[in-house]
């Protein structure tokens, strides 16, 4: 089954992949229709800031309903030498595509490029993104697949749907909703030592299942020092910046445990009883797998989860997630920093 020439394909691939084989830029974009500008970014650099008001007026408008985006996407004939077989190299079976992600919105699309027999060269590329459709950042990627099943016993990719190469991946800021406004988390604070139904001892948080239904985060209020912190407001300064790393902290917890309840929960049809299980599966189990298709992530999550030889592996797939969701590295360079100004 081609869920199962996928398996693991992050960690140790069963066939020939070029990950950044494909060379994509992104050069210009357009506000609304109005005239492209150009990206300007520095070498190594990947992120567009087009969020309202994060430039000046001139550059970056007050607000705005659809962007552009322009550019290439060069694929090498050296690309697909490696990863097809000679006998398909003259037509390979394949098909030319950005992802497009958002995780905030948990938006999922692709755009095809190409999806001829003429894959080797250069192929524009124009990326439209619907303001209402997002949130944070979002997530561009190329990708090559096989768009045909072969029965062979080789090194290549046999099955339709399997990517081949990607390439270097943007992120797009449509908006600063994270940075206008302090973190949040939908919990309650309440003393553990004096609730029966709370754990003993000197717990941070807690996340309550007791109602599967409706999981509930609880925060010691035992430890009040910790809890003003949490409760600080604005962006800038030292409460807010020890805030956001607390924050960062409790969200790694929550969201391991919500992954790994929400994958237990898998039925052998791919189904889930709960709002949030299907939630936290769309949000997360497709990234996972890097496959295209949320139900064949979940059968896989599903098998993993369920096999003792496979949970190290995707406890470190998860963490891998988790760090780049969260990205604490961003707090806690923010907390040093103004640490150093004190």
């Amino acid at each position: 089954m081609a869920r199962q020439s996928q398996r693991h394909r992050t960690t140790t691939l069963p066939f020939r992949y070029r990950d950044e084989g494909l060379e994509f830029e992104i050069e210009h974009y357009s506000l609304d229709g109005k005239k492209p500008k150009a990206t300007s970014l520095g070498p190594g650099e990947h992120t567009i800031d087009i969020a309202p008001g994060s430039r000046s007026s001139s550059e970056v408008e007050s607000s705005w309903g659809r962007a552009t985006l322009y550019g290439s996407i060069e694929v090498p004939e050296q690309v697909l030498d490696d990863v097809f077989p000679a006998s398909e190299r003259d037509e390979p079976p394949a098909k030319l595509y950005v992802a497009v992600r958002c995780h905030e919105t948990i938006y999922r699309n692709s755009i095809t490029v190409c999806e001829s027999s003429e894959l080797a060269g250069e192929h524009e590329v124009e990326i439209k993104l619907d303001w209402d459709d997002f949130r944070g950042r979002v997530k561009l990627r190329p990708y090559l697949v096989r768009t045909t099943d072969r029965n062979e016993d080789d090194r290549y990719a046999n099955s339709s749907n399997a990517k081949v190469a990607s390439g270097q991946r943007y992120e797009i800021v449509v908006d600063h909703w994270d940075d206008d406004d302090p973190p949040m988390i939908d919990g309650e604070e309440a003393s553990f030592s004096q609730a029966d139904y709370l754990p003993g001892g000197d717990k941070l948080y807690y996340l309550d299942f007791r109602n599967e239904a409706s999981p509930k985060l609880w925060i010691n209020a035992d430890h009040p020092r910790i809890a003003d912190v949490l409760r600080s407001e604005g962006s800038v300064g030292a409460e807010p910046r020890m805030r956001d790393v607390v924050l960062d902290q409790i969200s790694y917890g929550i969201w391991s445990q919500l992954i790994f309840h929400a994958a237990t929960a898998i039925d052998r049809n791919g189904d889930v009883e709960y709002e949030w299980q299907q939630t936290v599966l769309e949000a997360f189990a497709i990234d996972l797998y890097d496959v295209d298709d949320v139900e064949d992530a979940k059968q896989l999550l599903r098998d993993d989860v369920s096999d003792p030889a496979e949970v190290a592996r995707l406890a470190s797939r998860i963490d891998t997630e988790l760090q780049e969701f969260i990205d604490p590295r961003t707090q806690l360079i923010n907390l040093m920093e103004e640490g150093l100004r004190i």
